[in-house]
């Protein structure tokens, strides 16, 4: 059972993490990135990724509003709505795995600049004061995520098309349907940003 002090520990958990989970991405970095990937705009709605994709790209907001969300027994929950200069993305991309969620437009129109996975796992290494940034936050963010007391198990998570040596990818997920008012508060570090993001 979860004592006062376990959400006290939870709670200064999630506050000190948060800007390393959740940076802005400053006008250097953004020129840095700019070459590796192509800008376009997504219009309110429509799906950048399926939850179960891989390669799945690095989606960094230049203007406008994502959401990442994950659908689970026909309950839609919203896990996170990143804005101007914040970036979507988590380990997964960088070991090829399936990502935990969908990402989608949600403002009427988001000009976003999509980074390929392997180009950016290639240059990450090469990039002065973006890579380490970047991958200290798709770590704390795998750590947020592994420590939210919600995250109880397994689940075969894995698009259509996706079949790795047959079987669908296997991925880490929470096992409860919530609605987005209900998200803990330990989740937000924008107006709704969580441990995915």
């Amino acid at each position: 059972m979860l004592t006062a002090h376990d959400e006290e520990e939870d709670e200064r958990f999630y506050r000190d993490t948060e800007s390393t989970a959740f940076p802005k991405l400053s006008d250097h970095q953004l020129t840095l990135l700019e070459p590796l990937g192509s800008r376009r705009i997504v219009r309110r709605g429509e799906v950048i990724f399926p939850a179960g994709a891989r390669d799945f790209p690095m989606v960094v907001v230049i203007q406008g509003e994502l959401e990442a969300y994950e659908t689970r027994e026909d309950v839609e929950q919203i896990l996170a709505c990143p804005g101007p200069r914040d970036f979507v993305g988590e380990v997964s991309m960088l070991n090829g795995t399936s990502s935990i969620a969908a990402v989608r437009g949600k403002a009427d129109e988001t000009e976003i600049l999509e980074i390929p996975a392997i180009k950016l796992r290639k240059a990450l290494a090469e990039l002065p004061g973006v890579g380490e940034p970047v991958v200290q936050a798709f770590m704390m963010r795998r750590q947020r995520l592994r420590r939210d007391r919600e995250l109880a198990g397994l689940r075969i998570l894995a698009h259509p098309a996706v079949r790795v040596h047959g079987a669908s990818m296997i991925s880490w997920t929470r096992t409860t349907s919530r609605t987005a008012s209900s998200i803990p508060p330990h989740w937000s570090a924008a107006p709704c940003a969580s441990a995915w993001a």
